[in-house]
């Protein structure tokens, strides 16, 4: 095995690179060690005879993107091309991938631009370019883990199609979801490929070709357990602080302790400030860095990091691996939360002054940046989940209704039920479910658009005819949830009911312009994420009759305002970050008027990373019920928030009485003092918070 590390570690030379990314490339692949099972498995995955799919995975820092490199260096020594994704680097929407894979095969609409596909459905365009180029045997999808929202159509719609010579390799940090074992067919088409951590000597070898002084080799070894990131960031601390003792016995968490090291003992402060500004955002660019740092600093501060293993260089500028970017973070967050939380708004307004010149084909970039930044684990989760997948949500098939209609016949009557039917019938696009890894239905939704309802529902559900009639602009479709419900009895409930929410957010990227969303409720206690997000119940779009008892379906509608969907998560970044720009621009470039800053009246400050008030520059201390109730009232500035309201966003439950939330109110204005008259009462409705108190 050492031999075999070697081998890799010193391969023969290479062909002159024409650019400094391919030297880059062709350095990481001389620095490679080991990996040999892995490389013989996936390249008879390849072959004639290999599963149609195979998924790479494991942890952040085992080295998938290396080895995947070096995999299509040895398939183009045989002559078979591979086309390479990079998930980070398009919007996990089927319009988004259709355009990344347009791209690799050279179609463009115009130069460096990819194609610009309006359609959502499959360009015949790109799928007649992929079956007649010659060669190719391989699409690689790297960083996998980041199309969670796109699983099912690659699985269902995408992979189908694909000429039979075509193999998929999907690398990422989890194994395959349930869907690929438990619907018929696939388990013989897909492999599995788990990548664990490097034995002793392929540790060693690695360490010799990055030129480890001999004597430290045995001690990092054993220390970062056959880590390959943990490997890189020991070498990197250890050269930052030579007497790092590698015999402490606490080794759990290596990656995140040796990060969190490597910055505390950076001697070089130019270096540290590139480094501290790179993990406070998704990725650094050039001219972020320079309008931190200087134009000639922060040359000099890339071209150092870029020599580290755990620092990717791209065309924008750094990129952190993730494992990375989050221990620092939390390091520099702990240690020096102003400066953390300075970077961050430093980061949002340079985003915010580039947004004009953005194109459509690079929004969604621009969108997973901002949402990068919000603090707001709810939205952020949702586009971006950090966990695995429990649950397959795809469209739903014939044999589904029956399960479907005995979830809706908990919550709604004959002619509930009947409504969502109709849908089911005449709109099956709009219906999904969430399956267990039995197959069973535990949840489902049904979101269509505006524009898209056929008559024969139209004429079945008096709700879907309120909304389309309420929203009658064609430029800008309204997104309509129908039905949301879970089974009510199964005990995973909650975590498909949440793969629901995770799945229809592909929706949201899918229709950027779309202005608002109309929900339909039997029950809002049922939906707790909706108050915070911004829902607001509309009394008189409800129908009566639809839900058990005879009970009405409410609507609440969110409005994304000016912008659609990205220029609603750039407010959000706005307020959080109380962005000094008088008139802000909506992230997809649209006008929208300027929001008053949360937290802030004139001598007030609320303070939410540090969790403290501040009034006329002392501070005030607060209770965790003050301080979320005050924080509530001031993200929503001049408008009246009612008692309803509150509860739920504030308390989180349906109902605590009135005298609760006023007794806690008034317990809040003595803590304001002087500043009590931010808070005012609006008789018979509730309270608003006014950013110029009264006199």
């Amino acid at each position: 095995m050492h031999e075999n590390a070697r081998q890799n570690a010193q391969s023969g030379p290479q062909p002159e690179a024409g650019r400094i990314a391919d030297r880059l490339k062709q350095l990481r692949r001389q620095r490679f060690v080991g990996r040999q099972r892995e490389l013989r498995q996936l390249e008879l995955c390849t072959g004639p005879d290999g599963p149609a799919v195979t998924f790479l995975h494991g942890i952040g820092g085992m080295g998938k993107s290396a080895l995947l490199e070096v995999l299509e260096e040895r398939l183009r020594a045989r002559g078979v091309r591979s086309l390479h994704l990079d998930a980070r680097r398009f919007e996990p929407t089927p319009r988004g991938f259709w355009q990344a894979l347009g791209g690799e095969l050279g179609l463009r609409a115009g130069p460096g631009e990819p194609a610009e596909l309006e359609s959502e459905a499959p360009s015949e365009q790109v799928a007649a370019a992929l079956a007649g180029a010659p060669g190719i045997g391989v699409l690689v999808i790297d960083h996998y883990e980041l199309l969670r929202l796109l699983d099912s159509w690659l699985r269902v719609d995408f992979i189908p199609q694909l000429p039979a010579r075509v193999r998929l390799i999907l690398a990422g940090r989890h194994p395959p979801s349930a869907g690929w074992s438990t619907n018929a067919g696939w388990q013989t088409l897909v492999q599995s490929c788990a990548l664990q951590a490097l034995d002793e000597a392929e540790s060693s070898a690695l360490l010799e070709s990055r030129q480890a002084p001999a004597a430290l080799v045995p001690a990092i070894v054993k220390f970062a357990q056959g880590h390959p990131l943990g490997l890189e960031l020991a070498l990197a601390a250890a050269a930052e602080r030579p007497g790092f003792d590698f015999e402490a016995p606490d080794r759990s968490r290596v990656v995140a302790r040796l990060a969190q090291l490597f910055l505390q003992d950076l001697a070089d402060p130019g270096v540290r400030a590139a480094l501290e500004a790179a993990c406070v955002v998704r990725r650094a660019s050039r001219s972020f860095l320079a309008s931190l740092l200087g134009p000639d600093a922060a040359m000099q501060a890339m071209e150092r990091l870029g020599e580290l293993g755990f620092v990717e260089r791209t065309a924008e500028g750094l990129s952190l691996h993730p494992s990375v970017r989050q221990a620092l973070e939390g390091e520099l967050r702990a240690i020096d939360p102003i400066r953390h939380r300075e970077l961050r708004r430093a980061a949002w307004q340079h985003l915010r002054q580039a947004l004009p010149s953005v194109g459509r084909v690079h929004l969604w970039q621009h969108a997973a940046d901002a949402l990068f930044l919000l603090e707001q684990d709810q939205i952020r989760e949702a586009f971006f989940p950090s966990g695995r997948a429990l649950f397959v949500v795809e469209r739903a098939h014939d044999r589904d209704w029956s399960q479907i209609a005995s979830i809706c016949s908990a919550y709604d009557s004959a002619e509930g039920v009947a409504a969502i039917a109709a849908c089911f019938r005449h709109a099956r696009h709009a219906v999904h479910v969430a399956r267990s890894e039995r197959g069973e239905v535990i949840a489902f939704y049904v979101l269509t658009r505006s524009d898209q309802v056929p008559d024969a529902v139209l004429a079945s559900d008096p709700l879907l005819a309120r909304w389309v009639e309420h929203h009658p602009r064609a430029e800008a479709p309204a997104l309509l949830l129908r039905r949301l419900l879970a089974h009510p009895t199964q005990a995973d409930r909650a975590e498909a009911y949440a793969a629901c929410v995770l799945d229809f957010k592909r929706t949201y990227v899918e229709n950027p312009r779309t202005t608002r969303l109309y929900a339909a409720t039997s029950d809002v206690g049922t939906h707790p994420e909706w108050g915070p997000l911004g829902f607001r119940e509309q009394p008189g779009l409800s129908a009566p009759g639809l839900a058990c008892g005879g009970g009405p379906h409410s609507t609440f509608c969110l409005e994304f305002g000016a912008g659609g969907i990205f220029g609603w998560i750039g407010r959000l970044v706005d307020a959080q970050y109380e962005s000094p720009f008088e008139s802000p621009e909506p992230l997809d470039g649209s006008s929208a008027p300027a929001e008053p800053a949360p937290g802030r009246s004139s001598g007030l400050h609320l303070d939410e990373d540090l969790r403290r008030l501040v009034l006329d520059g002392a501070e005030v201390p607060l209770t965790p019920l003050q301080f979320n109730l005050l924080r509530h009232l001031s993200h929503h500035p001049a408008r009246v928030i009612e008692r309803d309201e509150l509860v739920q966003a504030v308390w989180g439950r349906a109902f605590v009485g009135s005298n609760v939330v006023d007794a806690a109110v008034r317990s809040l204005r003595k803590k304001l003092g002087a500043h009590a008259s931010a808070i005012e009462t609006v008789k018979g409705f509730g309270y608003r918070f006014r950013a110029t108190p009264k006199n």
